[in-house]
């Protein structure tokens, strides 16, 4: 980023800063202090359990015999005893490599070294005695190939290995293995450049959405309540491993239907390790679009280091690590803009007929075609708006040559700029052998520029904002263990997640409205610019800036929590609870166009309700905006200072591991979870809720009006988790399942009301008349007092035309209730093989509806209740209580790192159903059911297989011949996926119910035919056709045919060389999609369309990195 360019930005966002900025190290200094004085418990699973049987080699249990692990690269130890049954447990230790000993009088001393344990999982070891002296030692050779034994959980542990030598896309984002998971789908970007700068991805496991996902820095919350994102990215060079655990879980892991990923950041040693490492690429190692052939300015350079080692050995380690990352990432924008011919009003060569809204009934019947001087599909240059010549004039011409109608007719490029400064300090203190502690800071720091295609004018996203943003991040945490002895242990943990994220557009400070005629839109400095233009047909916006800018976000997560283990006899008994505090602030507003307000235009202002073509036409679309007839104006305007909400939730489980038998472990388990409910940051007018029943709003902390608008909370979230593993023998295991978690809903859409914020829907008085006029404008805003008793008539001026939210009193937060069956299986070459049926259902999961959309076709707004009870025809949102469903088969076959060679490989067979994805709309609020289907992100096949391979070459030789052959790997990531649903649309006007989304007729499965590209045809059309006035269609929501499918290789090719003992150095090629293969999103799939049927744009192409790495 330029030095003019990163000061333009620092300054203004820094103009913008609110206090969250003045907190950043009191909140640091305040997380060790109180760090430093835990001594309550906790509730996530952020270390190992090593478990196993002590016999003697004729198979009897050997009571009293002692056992000693010790962590062999910090030489910390501990001990215990086996009990009656032979059985011993060392619960809560940190992640590490183990030597095992085991001792008894009368019998040899038996060691097994190198035993692994991870974060969140639960190692076996059973030892067996041979009679002898105990100044005798047998070794036993440690096992690669290891069955899970002891737990009923699915999912992975990614290693610090695969994080470290697998190809890693987005920003070399951990995050992106998650595709080698059963049951997940592709991990994908989801957001904003500006509101998800890390590039945290998503991933949907076990059918179920984002919402279901838990993402844990060791134990301390990394979630972003509002946005469902990954808060901190830590870098790949910090992380030790990743455990993921799907469906099942222990019952001290919660908020986690779908997956629970802990991240543990490495910890220094007895010896002083780390390395020094380069990545970069540009364009010359991308390869060409697949449909423009072009190729943009492209910089990726991304430096840093990690280190870790002693302070005082054997006793006080430390960690840290920093990264800095620049990103130039150039954008080929391709748009749809409008063509001269139809800036002039000449409409001849368009595909469908003009309307002229003048003539006719108020209803569009009986309308005329539109003629100038007697030329048919002529709009006369008088009655063109001087508004809408003044927008086209911000507008550039067409430079695709020989661009059909409806295709992409205007190229851009853009370079989005990006830098990210990021760092880790980790300390490890063994105070003596019962009193540990460990602290974690972990900072990360991007800002971004992204110009937008027209500059100050904005224009179509394409992914970005136009704008500048700036985020800081801060997650940090205290863990303390205190081991009374080894069947007592406490552990207790202080931590903080802190987040803030600041966007502005490129127009700061512009009055671009106001100066050309759109009154009412600049009123402050959060709505500078112009306003948003949405023509139907176009890219958009046609102008402006997204409704979402500008924002100003902040989120602080408090956890204070723990657990205490205690074993008697076979039971190791665990029990905890959690203390967490949110607040999550927003200074923003989205709807209706944000503060700069919306005017958007559709066919039906310019067509004729006989003419389903004229309706769904781009030429009438841009005809109405020529005429200035948009079927919609809104605005959205922040009215309080400091809008957002607060709560706590308090969280508590009990879980006993029992050893019922040698060969049988059972999990029982109950979790509880409570969620007092929001209030808002400010306590009087924090929150406004709407009343269904006599159409007002309720104002939080005003009269009778709690703080939290009457929501109440509901006690009874109790989740048991109930689990078996049977051994059979060594190589066979039996495991079986069933579980419940608790979803807890966001909240950035609550009760954010007038006085909170003050939003204008403007809606026609049927579908084909207007919703105002660019000329006149948006009303001014108005000021209003809130009277003493906190309840105002919706029929106030001031709201009459304002869209409501209504959180119900008695809203519960959604379960998903999961099972699983899985027999997994040790083979030969060190390869398991594992086969589960996994499923889960979710009640109450939660998902938009508008309460007044209308609910009988053909009505218009009289078929809207609140419009036939209080004349009302702005929408009321509300959170409605919906059902999913999930079935799979899931396969892996793995082979742990063994003699050069690491395998991972996963398929999964599945089906997810939904009412909407990641808890949106009903698009169908008249038949729900029409909404019921696959969910969107639903992919019926799902094979993944992974690598990382040493290849033997010239293992023994010596001089130059060694230093050319020895030391290659490589490694790689297979990835083949059936298509997701497509979800078929049309236009909606004629069947007059508004807030419901149309869907055509479907006479029979259309047959794909696969071809790609402007023109070509993806399915068969003609199965599909307008359905009658005044009804719904056939077709229910994503319940036909499938987009194109997604195969892909990523690869990575090593060269190691050592320099010395202790220094050796390593160059790797990582290729991102290495045969190039276009991936292709799913065609245009709205009915009337011109490109109804195909497939325009795809994504990934290949990409090559370059690094070196320096390792000491």
């Amino acid at each position: 980023m330029s030095a003019t360019k990163l000061r333009l930005l620092k300054s203004t966002i820094r103009s913008h800063k609110r206090r969250f900025s003045s907190h950043l190290t009191l909140l640091a200094l305040a997380v060790s202090l109180v760090g430093f004085m835990a001594g309550i418990t906790r509730a996530q699973a952020v270390k190992g359990t090593l478990l196993g049987t002590i016999t003697d080699t004729a198979g009897a249990a050997a009571p009293g015999a002692t056992i000693t692990i010790t962590e062999t690269r910090t030489n910390i130890s501990s001990t215990t005893t086996a009990n009656q049954s032979g059985n011993y447990v060392f619960s809560n230790i940190q992640d590490g490599l183990y030597r095992v000993e085991a001792t008894l009088s009368g019998f040899k001393k038996v060691i097994q070294d190198s035993v692994e344990v991870k974060v969140n999982t639960t190692v076996r070891v059973d030892l067996a005695l041979e009679v002898g002296q105990l100044t005798e030692t047998v070794t036993v050779a440690a096992e690669t190939a290891l069955l899970q034994t002891d737990r009923a959980d699915t999912g992975r542990i990614i290693e610090s290995r695969q994080v470290a030598e697998l190809p890693l896309g987005f920003n070399r984002n951990f995050q992106g293995l998650l595709i080698t998971v059963p049951g997940a789908t592709r991990p994908t970007r989801p957001h904003s450049e500006f509101f998800n700068p890390q590039d945290s991805l998503e991933s949907k496991v076990n059918g179920q959405s984002r919402l279901s996902n838990n993402f844990q820095i060791e134990g301390v919350n990394n979630n972003h309540k509002t946005g469902l994102l990954t808060v901190l990215i830590p870098a790949a060079d910090a992380i030790e491993s990743v455990s993921i655990s799907t469906s099942n879980f222990d019952a001290e892991l919660g908020s986690a239907g779908g997956a629970v990923s802990s991240v543990t950041i490495k910890s220094g040693t007895n010896d002083v390790r780390g390395s020094v490492f380069f990545f970069g690429n540009n364009e010359n190692t991308r390869a060409k679009e697949y449909f423009s052939g072009n190729k943009a300015q492209t910089r990726y350079r991304q430096f840093g280091f990690a280190v870790g080692g002693p302070i005082v050995k054997d006793k006080l380690f430390y960690f840290g690590d920093y990264q800095y990352t620049s990103d130039k990432l150039g954008k080929v924008n391709r748009h749809i803009i409008p063509i001269p011919d139809w800036q002039n009003g000449d409409f001849r060569n368009a595909p469908t007929r003009i309307y002229d809204p003048a003539t006719g009934n108020p209803d569009g019947t009986g309308r005329q075609q539109i003629s100038c001087n007697g030329v048919l599909n002529v709009i006369c240059p008088n009655r063109i708006s001087p508004i809408a010549r003044r927008i086209l004039s911000f507008i550039p011409a067409p430079n695709i040559a020989g661009a059909a109608l409806g295709q992409n007719n205007f190229v851009v490029n853009t370079v989005r700029e990006r830098e990210t400064h990021s760092f880790d300090v980790k300390i490890n203190y063994q105070l003596n052998d019962s009193n540990s502690l460990s602290y974690r800071f972990s900072y990360q720091r991007p800002e971004l520029l992204d110009p937008g295609s027209y500059g100050v004018y904005g224009g179509p996203a394409n992914g970005g904002f136009a704008g500048s943003g700036l985020q800081n991040v801060i997650s940090s945490a205290v863990n303390y263990t205190r081991t009374f002895n080894p069947r007592l242990i406490l552990e207790a943990r202080v931590g903080v997640s802190w987040y803030e994220n600041t966007a502005l557009t490129q127009a700061v400070g512009l009055k671009t409205s106001e100066e050309i005629g759109i009154r009412g839109v600049n009123v402050n400095d959060s709505s500078d610019g112009l306003t948003l233009i949405e023509i139907g047909g176009f890219s958009n916006p046609v102008v402006g800036f997204s409704a979402s800018l500008p924002w100003e976000r902040g989120e602080t997560t408090t956890n204070i929590s723990g657990i205490v283990s205690k074993l008697f006899g076979n039971h190791t008994l665990k029990m905890g609870g959690e203390l967490r505090k949110n607040r999550d602030f927003l200074l923003q507003v989205q709807d209706n166009g944000g503060t700069r307000g919306r005017f958007r235009y559709g066919g039906a202002q310019a067509g004729l309700p006989t003419d389903s073509a004229s309706l769904n036409g781009q030429a009438n679309a841009f005809a109405a905006f020529l005429l200035d007839r948009p079927n919609s104006v809104g605005r959205d305007l922040t009215v309080i200072e400091e809008p957002g909400t607060k709560h706590w939730g308090f969280f508590s489980f009990v879980h006993d591991k029992w050893q019922a038998t040698q060969k049988l472990t059972l999990d029982l388990g109950l979790r509880h979870e409570y969620y007092d409910p929001h209030v808002g940051i400010v306590s009087k007018g924090g929150l406004s809720n709407y009343d269904i029943t006599n159409n007002t709003l309720r104002i939080a902390g005003f009269g009778d009006v709690p703080e939290n608008v009457g929501v109440e909370s509901y006690f009874w979230n109790f989740a048991p988790r109930l689990g078996a593993a049977y051994r059979f023998n060594d190589k066979t295991v039996l495991r079986a399942g069933f579980g419940t978690t608790i979803i807890p809903f966001p909240d950035n859409r609550y009760a954010f009301n007038f006085p909170v914020k003050q939003n204008n829907q403007f809606n026609p008085a049927n579908q084909f008349a207007a919703a105002g006029s660019m000329a006149a404008g948006l009303p001014a805003p108005q000021t209003f007092s809130v009277p003493d008793n906190g309840i105002i008539p919706a029929t106030t001026p001031i709201l009459v035309n304002q869209g409501f939210f209504y959180v119900p009193p008695d809203l519960k937060e959604a379960k998903i209730h999961s099972w699983n069956v899985a027999f997994q299986r040790a083979l030969f070459w060190g390869l398991t093989a594992e086969a589960a049926y996994v499923g889960n259902v979710g009640r109450g999961v939660i998902a938009d509806f508008n309460l007044n959309a209308g609910l009988v076709p053909g009505q218009d707004n009289a078929g809207r209740p609140f419009f036939q009870r209080f004349g009302k025809t702005a929408s009321v949102n509300t959170w409605y209580p919906t059902d999913t469903r999930y079935n799979s088969l899931q396969v892996k076959v793995d082979r742990r790192f063994s003699n050069g060679l690491l395998i991972n490989t996963s398929y999964t067979l599945g089906r997810a159903f939904d009412f909407s994805d990641d808890n949106g709309g009903i698009s169908t609020p008249a038949d729900p059911s029409l909404s019921d289907g696959r969910a969107g992100f639903d992919r019926t096949h799902n094979l993944s297989a992974s690598f990382v391979w040493d290849v033997p070459l010239a293992r023994n030789s010596q001089g130059l011949a060694k230093w050319v052959f020895n030391g290659w790997q490589v490694s790689g990531i297979f990835a083949a996926q059936s298509g997701t649903p497509i979800d078929f649309q049309t236009s909606a006007a004629t069947l007059r119910a508004p807030g419901n989304t149309q869907r055509p007729n479907l006479s029979g499965d259309p047959q794909v035919l696969g071809n790609i590209g402007p023109g070509q045809r993806y399915f068969d059309t003609s199965v599909f056709s307008t359905p009658a006035p005044n009804t719904f269609g056939n077709f229910v929501r994503n319940s036909s045919i499938n987009g194109p499918s997604y195969v892909n290789f990523d690869g990575s090719l090593f060269k190691r060389f050592r320099f010395s003992e202790r220094f050796s150095g390593e160059l790797r090629a990582d290729a991102l999609n290495v045969t190039n293969s276009p991936h292709f999103n799913n065609p245009n799939s709205t009915l009337g369309n011109a490109t109804f049927g195909q497939v325009t744009s795809a994504f990934g192409e290949r990409l090559v990195r370059f690094g070196l790495r320096i390792i000491f």
